[in-house]
């Protein structure tokens, strides 16, 4: 993860994040711990009517915005999770709040997406940015917690945010705050879980999930379409190693229970390699692509490995070069470790590198030690 220079974010009030503040960062965001002096910009943010335009009676006193900063650091130090300012990189400058917070008042707990801009960063991309990189850290590391959103039904921006984040619609909930309003809407983010069986109906999802995927021109494996034995045989062997206790397999599914991804970790459990787990099958639903499920499966696959696969400490893959899914794993915290030219032959003339990424469980460096 990129490491801020203060000097670069450094905010024209001259208060830089430090380290040790910062939690989060995007291509140009960065996503910060909040502090007791982010008052002014807090209240500044939150008692601007057009970012109320949708729902002005929600709109906080300065008073309020007191208090509900105040309900934010609290909820740093009881949570470890909570809302934090947003600063631009290049100016440094506090341009919104957002964050997960745990919630438990509003039934089951759960960790409730929150974007808030100034007006003057509406239009430019930065709430989609935001939500993208919330949802995936809640997938990697708060598996525990379902994460929602409850938006306006008016406010066509925020729910094209939420969809493009990865939620779904779930339905209408009368927040308790506002009884008198519209409901909103409640949109849920799909899980990732462990499966120990592959049974036969689960093995047919799978199978048709894949066969998809290869129709649609993705790279798992095949080129180009397979037939359908073909593709059912390799799923067979991926089940016997899971019942050899070789595999863990991870399956996401979208709040309706339809299947949207998958991946299997595989690890030989012998030294050398028994501290390291090779990611294989990874794949999203077709249908869905586009709206950062890829993203949130990569990182709820690792969480799997936390909980499954306690003793392992490196992730490795490959993938074939021209897919772009590089950028994807990049964005969760991969980094190429090598690349051999033209060594994948497709048909004709077209040739692909063989790319290998890795990462650390832990999202440490990868740091070589240098031997021959």
């Amino acid at each position: 993860m990129w490491s801020p220079d203060p000097g670069q974010v450094a905010a024209s009030e001259g208060r830089a994040p430090g380290v040790d503040d910062v939690w989060l960062t995007t291509s140009r965001l960065v996503l910060r711990r909040p502090r007791a002096d982010d008052l002014d910009d807090y209240i500044r943010l939150h008692t601007d009517p057009r970012t109320y335009r949708h729902k002005p009676a929600s709109m906080p006193s300065p008073a309020r915005c007191e208090e509900r900063l105040a309900h934010d650091l609290a909820s740093w130090q009881g949570e470890g999770v909570g809302y934090v300012a947003v600063q631009a990189r290049d100016s440094g400058r506090v341009i919104g709040w957002a964050g997960l917070r745990v919630e438990r008042d509003y039934g089951p707990a759960h960790l409730n997406l929150y974007f808030r801009l100034g007006a003057e960063s509406h239009g430019l991309g930065y709430g989609r940015e935001i939500a993208r990189a919330l949802v995936a850290w809640a997938a990697e590391h708060r598996p525990d917690l379902p994460v929602t959103a409850m938006v306006a039904p008016v406010n066509a921006a925020s729910l094209a945010t939420c969809r493009a984040a990865g939620l779904f619609e779930v339905g209408r909930r009368v927040h308790p705050l506002y009884p008198d309003d519209e409901p909103d809407v409640l949109l849920a983010l799909p899980a990732v879980r462990v499966v120990r069986h592959l049974d036969e109906e689960l093995r047919e999802e799978l199978l048709d999930l894949w066969v998809a995927v290869n129709a649609s021109g993705g790279a798992v494996g095949f080129v180009g379409s397979a037939p359908r034995q073909q593709v059912a045989a390799r799923l067979d062997a991926h089940a016997a190693s899971l019942v050899a206790g070789e595999s863990v397999l991870g399956v996401m599914r979208d709040p309706d229970g339809v299947l949207r991804g998958m991946g299997f970790w595989h690890r030989v459990d012998r030294l050398p390699l028994s501290r390291t787990a090779t990611l294989l099958r990874c794949m999203v639903d077709p249908k869905v692509r586009g709206r950062n499920l890829g993203r949130v499966l990569v990182a709820g696959l690792v969480a799997v490995v936390r909980a499954e696969l306690p003793d392992v400490e490196v992730l490795r893959l490959d993938y074939r070069s021209g897919t772009g899914v590089g950028r994807l794993y990049e964005s969760c915290g991969w980094s190429e470790v090598g690349r051999i030219p033209r060594s994948l032959w497709l048909g004709g003339d077209d040739y692909r590198d063989d790319v290998e990424m890795a990462r650390r469980v832990d999202g440490g460096p990868l740091v070589f030690d240098g031997r021959h």
